[in-house]
């Protein structure tokens, strides 16, 4: 019997949706951590993966406030996870603004 695990990694995109928001320097972007979201059992045993891609509104604390799924992994239920997952990403502080940004977040979804 072959044993399968799932890895669930988040990458921080380096720029905005809007490049032109003087409010969201790329070092404030950087260095975002992300939750791991959790993979469910079930989720193994139908060999669920693939690449959520998000786009999350981050405020002047550095807080997600909200996500929209802008590449779906063609799974309703990873691409909940990773929406779940995402809300506890923690930026850096803005520095020169108040103004949220939109920054995107990733989500891969390998069974190793």
């Amino acid at each position: 019997m072959i044993i399968r695990s799932i890895a669930a990694l988040s990458l921080i995109a380096l720029s905005t949706i809007n490049p032109a928001s003087a409010a969201a320097p790329a070092s404030r972007l950087n260095n975002a951590e992300c939750d791991v979201p959790n993979y469910r059992t079930s989720w193994q045993d139908d060999e669920l993966a693939g690449n959520v891609k998000l786009a999350v509104l981050v405020d002047a604390n550095g807080n997600v406030k909200d996500s929209k799924v802008i590449s779906s992994s063609g799974y309703v239920a990873l691409d909940k996870a990773s929406q779940r997952a995402s809300a506890g990403c923690k930026f850096k502080p803005a520095t020169n603004g108040s103004e949220p940004v939109w920054a995107q977040v990733q989500y891969n979804w390998v069974l190793n």
